[in-house]
């Protein structure tokens, strides 16, 4: 058994940089770029062919992206 000299210490995620930057992300990817609205998301599967489309579109001024394929496993 550890005593508490010996734990292994814990780093937290308290970087305000990489919070931030992951928020961009998220934020580039679930906002319309054109008009910072929130993207509809539809999946759509095709089990025949183990795939799953994924489609988005803005509902504030109407731009659909180019459709994602992810194959499942």
């Amino acid at each position: 058994m550890r005593t508490t000299e010996q734990q292994i210490p814990v780093i937290l995620a308290d970087n305000k940089e990489a919070i931030e930057g992951k928020a961009q992300i998220l934020r580039k990817i679930e906002y319309c770029s054109f008009c910072d609205t929130k993207l509809l998301f539809t999946h759509d599967l095709n089990l025949s062919h183990l795939q799953v489309v994924e489609s988005s579109r803005c509902p504030g001024c109407g731009v659909t992206m180019q459709p994602k394929t992810f194959t499942l496993q």
